[in-house]
């Protein structure tokens, strides 16, 4: 049997939902598409203390009748629409294409900056190991000069002979 909106499953968990802004990004449209789909039928859920859940087997059912994003919007376009929908769409778009740019142009910042951190630190271990090698060598030297010292005898290291 196929489970559609209508007649849905009884041996499934209806308990399972998605939010209206979850179900849209698993269909691809606006979160008010999704409550205009569940008020038109095309997919279930209910609405419980004044907040929509859409049940996620419906949506799972929705996504696979209606195949990929770019063929649901030519269908769900008729010639009859309005212009405002198309409007409304667009101003998503653009304003999604601005939220990902300043994203983007933060992303690029972040990596610069993680960039110049790293290249400071890496200025600074070089450094740091540049020191311990000079430190290194004064020990070996030290620990050199004390051993020759302990070499000579008792009298020509009190006399500096």
């Amino acid at each position: 049997m196929e489970i559609t909106p209508q007649n849905g499953p009884e041996d499934q968990d209806r308990g399972e939902t998605y939010t209206p802004l979850e179900a849209g990004r698993v269909l691809g449209v606006s979160d008010e598409r999704i409550r205009q789909l569940v008020e038109a039928g095309e997919i279930e859920g209910e609405k419980r203390g004044g907040r929509w859940h859409v049940f996620t087997w419906s949506v799972h059912h929705q996504l696979e009748r209606r195949g990929s994003p770019r063929a649901r919007r030519s269908r769900e376009r008729s010639p009859h629409e309005s212009g405002e929908d198309a409007a409304r769409e667009a101003a998503e778009l653009r304003a999604r294409v601005e939220d990902l740019s300043y994203r983007l142009g933060r992303s690029e910042a972040r990596a610069e900056l993680t960039e110049r951190a790293e290249s400071t630190v890496r200025e600074a271990l070089e450094r740091e190991r540049e020191r311990a090698d000079r430190l290194e060598a004064e020990a070996r030297q030290l620990r050199e000069a004390a051993l020759e010292a302990s070499r000579r005898g008792f009298w020509a290291r009190l006399f500096g002979s």
